[in-house]
C-alpha cells in the first residue's frame, strides 16, 4: 500500500472558519460594525450609492488608498456581497458584544458598594439579538458544510484558504438568503449564561447555542450541528498537502 507521506487529514471546519473571519473587512486594523452596517445596507438595497457616498463624506473618509473603503464606492458588485457575507458570518465566531442588548439602569442594588454603573437586559433587544445570532449560525452551518464537501483533495493549507475564500465569495448571495430564511420572529429563548468567557442560550425550536473559549458550538437534539470539528453532526476531513516534498524524500 502506497502511503503519501506528505499528506495529513485535518478537520475542514477550523480552516473554513478562520478563512471566513479573515475575509471580513477591517478598518485601521480592527472591525467596525458601523461601517459594515452601511456596506451591508448597500448590498441589501436599503441604501443607495449616493447615500453611502454621503456617509463617507460626512465621516471625512478617503477611499482612494484604502482597500476596505473602496468597497463602499459604486454600484453593487460581487466583492461587496462577499465582504458583507464574511462580516455577517464572523459575528457569531467572535466574542459576543453584550452591549447589543444591555442598557444602563438608574436603580442601584444594595450589593453595588462601589457605585459602578449597572446594566439591565433589554428583552426586546435580547430577542432580536438572539434571533439574529441563531439565523447567522445556521446559515454558517449550511454554507460551510457545502464548502467542506466540495473542496478538492491534497491542496496546501494556503491553497485551501484561497479556494475557501473563492467559494464563499461565489456563495455570498446564497449565504445572505439563508440568513434571512432562518430569521424567524416569534422564537423564544432561554438565556442560560452570560459571562466574559461564556454565552449560552436555548431556542424554542430546539437549538443550544454556546460561545466560550473554544469558540462557537451549536447543538440540535444532542448532535453537534456546529463545533468540535463537526458540521451537521459529521466530521469533514481534508487530506492536506502538509509537508514539503523533502519530507516524502526523507521517509522513502
Amino acid at each position: 500500500m502506497n502511503i503519501e507521506k506528505n499528506i495529513l487529514a485535518i478537520p475542514a471546519l477550523p480552516i473554513i472558519q478562520s478563512t471566513v473571519v479573515a475575509s471580513a473587512p477591517t478598518f485601521g486594523g480592527g472591525r467596525h460594525d458601523g461601517h459594515m452596517n452601511i456596506l451591508c445596507a448597500l448590498v441589501r438595497g436599503d441604501k443607495t450609492p449616493e447615500e453611502v457616498a454621503n456617509y463617507l463624506k460626512d465621516n471625512v473618509i478617503d477611499t482612494s488608498n484604502d482597500k476596505s473603503f473602496s468597497l463602499f464606492v459604486g454600484e453593487r458588485r460581487p466583492e461587496q456581497d462577499a465582504a458583507c457575507a464574511a462580516y455577517i458570518a464572523s459575528t457569531v465566531l467572535i466574542t459576543p458584544n453584550f452591549a447589543e442588548f444591555l442598557e444602563p439602569t438608574s436603580d442601584k442594588s444594595d450589593d453595588n458598594k462601589d457605585g459602578k454603573q449597572e446594566f439591565a437586559i433589554n428583552q426586546e433587544r435580547l430577542n432580536a439579538s438572539l434571533t439574529t445570532k441563531l439565523a447567522v449560525a445556521l446559515a454558517n452551518v449550511d454554507i460551510f458544510s457545502l464548502i467542506a464537501r466540495i473542496l478538492p483533495e491534497k491542496l496546501t493549507v494556503e491553497a485551501y484558504r484561497t479556494e475557501i475564500a473563492r467559494l464563499f465569495g461565489l456563495l455570498a448571495p446564497v449565504y445572505m438568503e439563508r440568513v434571512q430564511a432562518y430569521f424567524h420572529n416569534g422564537l423564544t429563548f432561554n438565556l442560560l449564561q452570560m459571562q466574559n468567557n461564556q454565552f449560552t442560550f436555548t431556542s424554542s425550536n430546539g437549538y443550544v447555542f454556546n460561545f466560550d473559549i473554544n469558540g462557537l458550538s451549536l447543538k440540535l437534539g444532542g448532535i453537534n450541528w456546529y463545533g468540535r470539528g463537526q458540521l451537521m453532526g459529521q466530521d469533514h476531513l481534508l487530506n492536506v498537502d502538509y509537508f514539503t516534498p523533502k519530507v516524502a524524500e526523507l521517509l522513502k
